[in-house]
């Protein structure tokens, strides 16, 4: 996941030099992907169509074979042999796109994303970073808004200065386990002590010569909660003074001593028009889909009334920067456009086999009345 996740983000740094600015990169980069599985979505378009038409006549065929589940099995088989339709048709090319959106989400709510576009405007949305409502602060001013449990996170490389002078870049390989923050649990508006673990930094890991050519360290740090993002310098505790601020520290972490503040909570207007407008744009979707189809009972089409409120819940209830949102808005509208596209093409496919309508540029030729 890594690999989706590297090549993502220099996809999208590739794409922002060109458009110039991240909000911008994101809805192209979306609109690429989009394109380059378009086969694929198409072929899932067409099956869950083909499944909606048949779906009366799977469940008469459930109805009358229930107290036989093997008979059941049998007779659909037979019938999806007959109608010459897949079931799985529509799941394999989901299959397919999930690790590019799992590597594309990661990457949209990392660090380093945050760290590079955090602070980036777009129309009505004030910051990529913000989230719906949360007691954040300005990102970049060297304090935190905090809560009491609140957790932190890394970005993926720490930039290290050795003693000689020479500037060198490690991954981290565990961005959480790498941090030890002091006190525990926090108190907002007393400094917080950020430790650095050398032995999760770089393919070297700890070790004395390691930390001990360690001049100073710096990367930027996260509040999980509410994705308010800082750049911190450590340095060594024993050469810092950190060992007397941080007493359970060990002597070979790297430290730094950072102010916070109480977190006053508040609502980022621009983050709730998003996820409205992924609402909206969510609802259409489902009515192309729907379009034509048998209408649905039972468990299936309770679920699929609620799938949007459930949606949009996950984005108000969870901690989504409006990067991600705007990710998924712009998903949500490709996806939309294409099935309307791909219903419209079948149609007029259909209708010109049936006769229904004559082709378009087809003249008639009316004979007039005697």
């Amino acid at each position: 996941m890594d690999i989706i996740y590297n090549f993502m983000f220099f996809l999208l740094n590739l794409i922002k030099g060109v458009v110039g600015g991240y909000a911008l990169a994101i809805i192209a980069l979306t609109a690429l992907i989009r394109v380059v599985l378009w086969p694929l979505n198409t072929a899932q378009t067409r099956s869950m169509k083909k499944m909606q038409e048949l779906q009366p006549k799977i469940k008469a065929l459930q109805d009358r074979y229930k107290g036989d589940p093997q008979k059941m099995q049998e007779q659909l088989m037979k019938f999806y042999s007959e109608n010459k339709f897949n079931p799985l048709a529509g799941c394999l090319p989901m299959l397919v796109q999930l690790p590019i959106f799992i590597g594309l989400y990661g990457m949209l709510v990392s660090p380093d994303f945050l760290a590079a576009a955090g602070t980036e405007r777009f129309f009505f949305i004030d910051n990529l970073s913000h989230t719906l409502y949360s007691h954040a602060g300005e990102p970049m001013d060297q304090r935190f808004s905090i809560e009491s449990k609140d957790q932190f996170v890394t970005a993926k490389h720490v930039t290290v200065v050795r003693k000689s002078g020479t500037v060198v870049d490690y991954p981290v390989r565990d961005v959480k386990k790498v941090l030890q923050i002091e006190p525990q649990p926090l108190v907002p508006g007393e400094p917080m002590t950020i430790s650095l673990n050398p032995q999760y930094l770089g393919s070297e890991g700890f070790s004395e010569s390691f930390v001990q050519d360690i001049a100073e360290a710096s990367m930027v740090v996260v509040n999980e909660s509410t994705k308010e993002l800082e750049r911190m310098t450590f340095a060594p505790a024993q050469a810092s003074g950190a060992t007397a601020e941080s007493p359970n520290a060990p002597s070979w972490m790297l430290s730094s001593t950072i102010p916070t503040e109480k977190g006053e909570l508040g609502i980022h207007w621009g983050v709730l028009y998003l996820i409205l407008i992924y609402a909206l744009v969510t609802v259409l979707y489902q009515k192309v889909m729907q379009k034509g189809a048998a209408p649905m009972e039972g468990p299936q089409a309770q679920m699929m009334k609620l799938m949007p409120l459930m949606f949009v819940g996950f984005l108000i209830f969870f901690p989504i920067p409006a990067g991600v949102i705007l990710y998924l808005v712009v998903t949500m509208l490709l996806m939309f456009v294409q099935t309307a596209w791909v219903r419209w093409i079948d149609e007029r496919e259909e209708n010109a086999k049936s006769g229904k309508k004559p082709p378009a540029n087809q003249v008639v030729d009316v004979k007039p009345e005697a």
